[in-house]
């Protein structure tokens, strides 16, 4: 009876990472946007998404390396749309995050995720608040909330 309690419990594992994948492509997406914002990505920011991905029950179900290699993912297109004048990377970007456009409580959560990452060097520049602003619209949530 151990093994089928152990399979039952692998597969509701899977079902909840399959159910949360969404949330945590959005997250990734949004800390790279913010991450992104102000020209290149601090060291510090890149601890603060390892951080989060640690401490938050949605992103737990994960290996910290799938995360890291999705946030590195958004990063290079964003970066990438910097350097050839393309905006597919934002559109990516902006694909993932609006998935959660009619979900305030994902919504509140990622962009106190955005926040966070953008914080996390000890400054908060005006590219990363607009960058928090663009993905505070896209989530239909009010501006009031970036405060």
């Amino acid at each position: 009876m151990a093994f089928l309690a152990d399979l039952r419990e692998l597969f509701q594992t899977q079902a909840e990472r399959l159910r949360n994948r969404p949330f945590l492509q959005a997250a990734m997406a949004a800390s790279a946007l913010v991450a992104t914002a102000d020209g290149e990505v601090s060291f510090s920011e890149r601890v603060r998404v390892d951080e989060l991905l640690g401490s938050l029950e949605l992103l737990k179900l994960y290996d910290v390396h799938t995360a890291v290699d999705l946030f590195n993912d958004y990063v290079a297109a964003l970066e990438k749309d910097r350097d050839e004048g393309g905006d597919e990377g934002r559109a990516e970007v902006f694909a993932a995050v609006e998935k959660f456009a009619e979900d305030p409580q994902c919504g509140h959560l990622l962009l106190r995720i955005s926040r966070a990452v953008c914080e996390a060097d000890g400054a908060y520049v005006e590219s990363e608040r607009r960058a928090v602003e663009e993905l505070a619209k896209r989530l239909n949530l009010p501006p009031h909330l970036l405060v």
